[in-house]
């Protein structure tokens, strides 16, 4: 009897020991939600829904119960098409649906009477508004991201775009690492009060709740969300905002690219002030006069596609910085090289298998 006391308390430990990090886990997927109705605005029940990743081509099935209602659950962000059939009626696609991190997309599906050869096909959706929720935040966009001009690639400063921001007086966004605190307030609240997550994972440090560990490429972003207030009780951790943000994965097309950015002094034109600062040099002085030394370079790559069409996929990223800056006031300079990679190795329907 003792033994299997034991052994009972033994399960127990275990099993709550596991669920411990899912309890503070974000949501690195999303949500769609809708209701089926008719030309007449009736609820239409027992449809046949197909959901389709855009992306790796995986397949989600589900049907409209008596009051019209759909829901599909967990979806990996991404772009998908939705085909519904009923007989009587014809046959409805909606493609270029959009799913973001940790949002719920409200997809109404309006069908018409008619043969189910029929097929109406609605390019995009109309914008809806959260009525689930009452949370305080915006999403991120891939495109926005890699687009947006940004000083030292760096995401971080995309946070500052959002309302309500606002920056500390030591904030650089060109710098990266332990080094760099990312003293940013949303809200009003603390800047070492935010939460930063990078595909569902703790990235901030526990020391100084003030700096990130990973800093991911720009080219490897998907999208990331910025909850300043008011979310769940899902999201813990930090009571200031919580920076959900999810890198890219493969599909069934090979993508990729290969990018250099470089800033050099030589390239910049003198100041005006410089030609007078001239006249007071000393002969032989190395820096008087001259332009402030300057070397950025940013470069690296991104590669993903399948392992296994619809089945297996892959995405590597690997991206470097050799920098160095001087002023005239100062003989020599400091130099800075790094390097970081991350690759990622998605299973169908989106399930991580590894992560390196």
């Amino acid at each position: 009897m003792r033994s299997n006391l034991l052994k009972l308390v033994a399960v127990l430990a275990v099993s709550l020991v596991m669920c411990l990090p899912l309890s503070f886990a974000q949501k690195t997927t999303g949500d769609i939600d809708g209701t089926v109705t008719d030309q007449s605005g009736a609820v239409v029940p027992g449809c046949a829904l197909t959901l389709t990743d855009q992306a790796n081509g995986s397949e989600r099935k589900g049907d409209s119960d008596a009051q019209g209602h759909f829901s599909f659950l967990q979806l990996p962000v991404g772009n998908y098409t939705l085909a519904v059939t009923k007989g009587g009626f014809k046959t409805t696609s909606q493609t270029d649906v959009p799913v973001h991190v940790a949002t719920m997309t409200t997809l109404p599906v309006k069908l018409e009477v008619g043969a189910a050869a029929e097929t109406i096909v609605v390019e995009a959706a109309a914008i809806s508004l959260n009525t689930e929720n009452g949370e305080v935040g915006g999403v991120m966009l891939s495109d926005q991201v890699s687009q947006l001009p940004l000083n030292g690639r760096n995401f971080i400063e995309l946070t500052t775009l959002m309302p309500g921001v606002a920056v500390g007086g030591g904030f650089d966004n060109k710098n990266k690492g332990l080094l760099a605190g990312v003293d940013i307030s949303f809200s009003g609240a603390p800047a070492n009060a935010n939460q930063w997550q990078v595909n569902g994972a703790n990235n901030n440090d526990v020391g100084s709740q003030r700096t990130i560990l990973v800093y991911p490429s720009v080219d490897a972003i998907q999208e990331f969300k910025i909850l300043r207030n008011s979310y769940g009780p899902e999201y813990g951790g930090a009571g200031g905002a919580q920076i959900n943000l999810v890198t890219k994965g493969g599909g069934n097309q090979f993508h990729g690219d290969a990018y250099y950015y470089g800033r050099n002094d030589k390239l910049n034109a003198e100041i005006f002030s410089l030609a007078s600062r001239k006249q007071g040099c000393v002969p032989g002085d190395p820096v008087c006069g001259k332009k402030n030394y300057l070397r950025r370079n940013d470069f690296g790559y991104t590669i993903g596609g399948p392992i296994k069409k619809e089945k297996l996929f892959f995405f590597i990223r690997r991206s470097g910085t050799a920098s160095g800056a001087a002023r005239c006031a100062r003989r020599g300079f400091r130099q800075r090289r790094s390097w970081a990679a991350i690759g990622t190795i998605w299973r169908r329907p989106g399930l991580q298998l590894a992560r390196l």
